[in-house]
């Protein structure tokens, strides 16, 4: 049975049982046994004690098409061939398989028979070649390892939307209990993809390293795959518990007796990085490289990435740890009423990339179906008995911060972050604009050297074929494709510089889309995606001052609307063609905001958040009156018009140094709907609507810290999160991913 494709070897498996049992149904409640022929060749092989009418009288009427060892095997049905052993009836969909079986019979194995009367009995000796062909890396050398044990292996499973496997391990030496899940989760960062604990043995003595690590060592260890950039062996943390004594003397002589690589502070850490390969091979699989070394406390922690030992640090330091994640909070839990003396936890969403790496041969779905699981738990307790629980992605509820991974840069940021299409954006002092894939490996860099205003803002090329960006920097319009490629004949210079963000809205949706921006001489230039200039556009001069705010353009009924607000607080309002519709509109106070514009059914607005906590809203006849909003605001206050209700009316979102809160229409009436009190003042709020929800980022400058803030006015779970900038926010199918830059990485959240 050769696997073309991940599905055939399910279909071929309940074909060939269909096929035995379509023989003699009495074969169900015989012992079955799976097993690997080759290379991506499985088949079923099954005995069963006493008489089989059925079959008997299926080859009375046979010849035997060969004869093993003196048995003669029959070929029924033209794909499972059948024997007769004593008072045994041997059945498999290959004839090697029957043989095999006459072979252990006549080899002295008078029955096969598990621990139990039900489940399944696993020879952990054959596990390495049953997967042979199939499992790489780690997981081969693992059942490699398992084979040499005296393990026999008994389990039953149950469930459906939550997979319950229970078992004995059999043959087994009793060992001593470890700490609990929760006791060592607060160690553990909150990027975790998998993590083991066990029992920690001393090193032999033999060992030259033994007399630096023995005397300190305490009674278990933890093994950590991180969700980091980069292959798996890389991205591993080994935690070794200290048995009370402080082990820094200790840890300064193996340093120097391996020679140091590098030595640092971090938060309130010692770090030294020491130099050697299959380091500390006795408590990690393969040892470590190179590995950096640090004293927790209650750990010493040691890792070959410098991203993976300081994530072990946030963790300690920053409260960044498992104990947030709400996947782990979620999960099943291990059985309190017994003590574990190993378990092993795993975080399905973010370990699904790290499956696929430990497999090989042709794709079976391995990754596919881990992902279809949110998280799952097992754990060896004292007595040998086995669990092990897993939670179906649907299962989980609510809307929680989960950290995906942190990403150290090496330059300092001068622009972002920023997500689109799936990708990264941040402009790094020295690089340029740098561009990522969500598990932050490099994709290109664009040279670029002043920094960016505003938001790089998407667009399609070559009309409507190909995706791209368009953003502002210095005195030059930028057009990328996302290749990053300059699409020609961009970039373009402003001749006096530019003075606003970029805008980029479209015109004739996908082919032609309008770029607006305005220059330092109070011009306001419009171009297309091909760097032609729009009718009236090549550059517009009728704006009075200077033009800080990004121009607004709308479309409603087949007309083009573009709002332009000077600095002297005059409002523009052109059409397609760079005419304007209306004399020119003045403010009553000074503007916070842009000239927001929103054209529907419903309603024509023009809103301009003002200092004194009024909105300022005109339509399109000019007509116009205030709002107020926070007359008695505390500080400056900021403004933003979105819709947030859903009546497409839009509705008003203004903050202050104590408080942020959103006003709409109900009715004639208009109301407060919500406010929101962080105890830090915000310096930006962003919205985003993600399942039907209405979500806030907010992000304070002040106490370097970003919420994400819910309709019903509570802070989501596991936020505040640390942040230097206001975050980069994209919405997928089944996850909202934030994106936060602080003290030099980059951290990766997911609702």
């Amino acid at each position: 049975m050769l696997v073309a494709d991940k599905m055939t070897l399910v279909v071929e498996l309940k074909r060939g049982r269909s096929d035995i049992l379509s023989i003699d149904s009495a074969w169900e409640d015989g012992l079955w046994m799976l097993q690997q022929i080759g290379t991506g060749t499985y088949g079923w092989s099954v005995a069963k004690r006493g008489g089989l009418p059925v079959a008997a009288r299926s080859i009375a009427a046979q010849e035997p098409v060969s004869i093993y060892r003196g048995v003669p095997l029959y070929a029924l049905s033209g794909r499972i061939w059948v024997a007769q052993y004593r008072n045994l009836w041997l059945a498999g969909t290959q004839s090697r398989l029957v043989e095999a079986m006459i072979a252990a019979l006549e080899g002295g194995q008078k029955e096969w028979q598990g621990v139990a009367d039900t489940g399944i009995t696993v020879s952990v000796e054959n596990l390495s070649a049953f997967f042979s062909g199939r499992a790489g890396g780690a997981l081969s050398a693992w059942l490699q390892e398992l084979e040499k044990s005296d393990y026999q292996l008994h389990l039953t499973a149950l469930g459906r939307e939550r997979l319950q496997v229970r078992g004995r391990l059999h043959s087994r030496d009793n060992r001593s209990a470890i700490p609990s899940m929760e006791s060592i989760a607060e160690h553990l960062p909150i990027q975790l993809a998998w993590s083991t604990a066990a029992p920690a043995v001393a090193i032999s003595e033999q060992n030259p390293l033994s007399r630096f690590i023995n005397p300190w060592l305490g009674k278990h260890k933890v093994v950590a795959q991180l969700a980091l950039p980069g292959e798996y062996p890389d991205n591993r943390v080994l935690l070794l518990s200290v048995n009370g004594g402080d082990p820094s003397d200790y840890l300064i002589q193996l340093s120097s007796e391996l020679g140091v690589l590098e030595e640092f502070s971090y938060q309130m850490f010692e770090v030294r990085q020491v130099l050697g390969d299959g380091l500390f091979s006795s408590f990690i699989r393969g040892g470590l490289r190179n590995p950096y070394i640090v004293f927790l406390g209650d750990y010493v922690a040691l890792s070959p990435s410098r991203a993976g030992i300081e994530q072990v640090m946030n963790a300690r330091a920053l409260g960044l740890s498992l104990l947030q994640d709400a996947t782990f909070n979620n999960r099943v839990a291990l059985d309190s009423t017994k003590r574990p003396a190993a378990w092993w936890y795993s975080h399905h969403g973010r370990s699904a990339r790290l499956v696929d790496q430990l497999m090989i041969g042709e794709d079976i779905g391995a990754g596919t179906f881990w992902s279809g699981w949110s998280s799952t738990t097992g754990a060896i307790y004292e007595d040998g008995s086995i669990s092990l629980d897993s939670r179906r992605q649907e299962q989980r509820s609510g809307l929680a911060a989960a950290l995906v991974w942190q990403l150290p840069l090496e330059e300092t940021i001068i622009a972002g972050p920023f997500l689109l299409e799936q990708s990264i954006l941040v402009q790094e002092a020295s690089s340029g604009l740098v561009c990522r894939g969500l598990e932050g490996n490099v994709r290109w860099v664009y040279p670029l050297r002043d920094s960016i205003k505003g938001a790089p803002q998407p667009l399609y090329l070559d009309g409507g074929r190909r995706a791209g960006i368009a953003f502002a920097a210095g005195d030059q319009v930028h057009v990328l494709d996302w290749q990053g490629k300059a699409h020609a004949p961009f970039p373009l210079r402003v001749p006096s510089g530019i003075q606003s963000p970029l805008e980029v809205s479209v015109l004739e949706q996908p082919v032609v889309y309008a770029l607006w921006v305005a220059s330092r001489d109070q011009r306001i230039y419009g171009y297309d995606q091909d760097g032609r200039f729009l009718t009236g556009w090549g550059p517009n001069q009728v704006a009075d001052t200077l033009v800080s705010f990004p121009v607004q353009h709308s479309q409603y009924q087949g007309q083009d609307y573009i709002t332009v607000l000077s600095e002297s607080g005059r409002l523009y309002l052109f059409d397609r063609l760079g005419r304007l519709k209306l004399d020119t509109l003045p403010l009553r106070a000074k503007a916070i905001s842009p000239p927001y514009l929103r054209l529907g059914p419903q309603q024509q607005r023009i809103a301009v958040g003002q200092s004194d906590g009024y909105v300022q809203v005109f339509n399109l006849e000019g007509q116009t009156f205030r709002l107020s909003l926070m007359p008695n605001h505390e500080g400056a206050v900021q403004f933003r018009f979105e819709d947030i209700v859903g009546d497409e009316r839009g509705d008003y979102l203004m903050w202050d140094n104590a408080s942020l809160r959103l006003f709409s229409y109900e009715g004639t009436d208009f109301r407060e709907v919500q406010k929101w009190s962080v105890g830090a003042p915000l310096h930006s709020v962003q919205y985003k609507e993600w399942k039907d929800e209405g979500l806030l980022m907010g992000f304070s400058a002040d106490a370097r810290r970003l919420w994400v803030l819910g309709m019903d006015g509570k802070v989501q779970p596991g936020f505040p999160v640390a942040a230097d900038a206001p975050a980069a926010v994209l919405a997928e199918e089944e996850r909202l991913l934030i994106l936060c830059y602080y003290e030099g990485s980059l951290y990766l959240y997911e609702l």
